[in-house]
């Protein structure tokens, strides 16, 4: 029959054709997920090791809190002795998808000004590692958070 493939070359098309539709698939589902992963809230927690300084005072970190809010901004607590409240920005890093950088920055008049970085666990739920190093807006003091999750 003219027009007609031999069988051998039509299942060879056939085979190539559904393993593009499949790789293109997989593609659009890596990237959904990215974005999704990029525009939702996490919220996670570490419990570990840490050390809060503010000037010459010392304090021991014990967990850490931080909310990664689809808006970019991120919440981030700090529970030692006291407790510490602050506000960020944050980035994806490049080179992984479980590690932010941070821009710790407060509207009020009282705060802290700084950069950091969290690495979060694989499944996105726990803190790994944080470090944030800035000054208080109010005593001009030095502000530094090294923590460890266990």
């Amino acid at each position: 029959m003219p027009g007609k493939l031999p069988g051998k070359r039509t299942l060879s098309i056939t085979a190539v054709v559904l393993l593009l539709a499949m790789f293109g698939a997989t593609l659009c589902v890596r990237r959904a997920r990215a974005e999704a992963q990029e525009s939702a809230s996490r919220l996670a927690v570490g419990k570990g090791e840490g050390t809060l300084k503010v000037g010459s005072e010392k304090f021991k970190i014990n967990s850490v809190i931080v909310k990664l809010i689809d808006d970019r901004k991120a919440e981030i607590t700090l529970v030692s002795d006291i407790t510490v409240f602050l506000t960020a920005t944050w980035t994806s890093h490049a080179d992984s998808q479980q590690e932010f950088d941070l821009d710790v920055s407060s509207d009020s008049r009282g705060g802290v000004e700084g950069k950091g970085k969290v690495i979060l666990s694989g499944d996105g739920k726990a803190v790994t590692k944080l470090s944030l190093k800035g000054i208080s807006r109010t005593t001009k003091r030095s502000v530094e958070a090294s923590f460890e999750g266990k």
